[in-house]
């Protein structure tokens, strides 16, 4: 019961394609800079960036597409489809996620206009390809917003990448002969381009790379309560904690959460309000950690098979956890236990 609601494919396909679409992002606006330079040699002649970046734009739109339906429908972010085109109105993370729509849409704008572009005037599709300059810092920042894997060294080396091959891409049309630009106008983009390089790297230090944000950047409340630490006594106390009593056949209710692979579901005794279940598994592993507190006091802290029910020994006492998820999504589930076999 539990090891099912771990990472499914939805959740790694909502992640990956997202990953993808930036690198492709990254790709398509490098190689549209690239074709503005005019850039050839007798290996790799202009025709085939051309070709490369028409390609790619439209291979991000299916990525796009993946991203998009698997975080639908994948339940644990509570991410409705309106979410996906009217920006800043979902629960999950509002700001960022709106970028990440904004930057959909400025995306697709683009797309709709090249495939049009023998049917409109060329100063509007040039207008439109400017946005190209905004579509791609919001998709970073709305990985950097919503992205669960953001911390880890994969992360940071892949979006590290990404922005040293925007900011090189840059600089090397800012200071080409081709096209012309008049000084000033190069020595202004040249320090807008430096200033929001540092501030995007200061802000990923202080805020997506740093322990908290979870919180700072709008997770809702009910799915905090996977990433919180399972309840200590806030003193050291000589008496020794209680043994959870053999004979027991309890009723529980809860909730489940998850944070990353990790899914935690909490419980509450319904004859003894103060005692406490905690059950976590990270992935789908087929053991996890079963926690019992009474009083702010551990009753009970094992490992735990999770395979069918949640089987766990407590001292002197067998403890039996079986659960199953209601229609309005918490947990209820029965509890039994018994002296241990010897």
């Amino acid at each position: 019961m539990i090891a099912a609601s771990g990472p499914t494919a939805l959740w790694y396909a909502a992640r990956s394609s997202g990953y993808v679409s930036l690198l492709l992002l990254t790709a398509i606006l490098v190689l549209g800079i690239v074709t503005t330079m005019r850039w050839n040699n007798r290996e790799w002649p202009r025709f085939l960036t051309q070709a490369l970046h028409r390609n790619l734009s439209l291979m991000i739109l299916v990525f796009l597409a993946i991203h998009i339906l698997t975080s639908i429908i994948d339940p644990f972010a509570g991410i409705a489809a309106l979410n996906t085109v009217a920006p800043f109105t979902g629960s999950y993370r509002p700001v960022w996620l709106g970028l990440g729509v904004l930057s959909m849409e400025l995306l697709v704008a683009l797309t709709v206009t090249s495939l049009l572009r023998q049917r409109i005037s060329f100063r509007l599709w040039r207008a439109v390809h400017w946005a190209a300059y905004a579509c791609w810092p919001l998709a970073l920042l709305h990985t950097l917003g919503t992205g669960s894997d953001v911390r880890s060294a994969w992360a940071v080396v892949l979006g590290l990448g990404r922005v040293g091959a925007v900011v090189i891409a840059l600089a090397w049309r800012l200071t080409s002969e081709r096209p012309r630009l008049p000084g000033a106008t190069r020595v202004a983009a040249l320090i807008a381009t430096a200033a929001a390089t540092i501030a995007l790297l200061g802000f990923a230090a202080a805020g997506p790379l740093h322990s908290g944000w979870a919180k700072a950047a709008g997770t809702p409340d009910r799915l905090l309560v996977a990433a919180s630490p399972a309840p200590t006594s806030a003193t050291p106390t000589a008496t020794p904690a209680p043994a959870l009593a053999a004979g027991l056949n309890d009723q529980l209710t809860g909730t489940v959460a998850q944070n990353g692979p990790t899914v935690r579901v909490t419980l509450t005794d319904s004859r003894d309000p103060h005692l406490r279940i905690t059950i976590a598994v990270v992935g789908r592993a087929a053991t996890g950690q079963l926690t019992i507190t009474a009083n702010s006091g551990t009753v009970c802290s094992a490992k735990a098979s999770v395979t069918k029910d949640v089987l766990a020994t407590c001292g002197q006492t067998a403890v039996d956890v079986s659960l199953s998820q209601q229609s309005d999504g918490t947990i209820a589930g029965q509890m039994v236990t018994q002296a241990a076999a010897r």
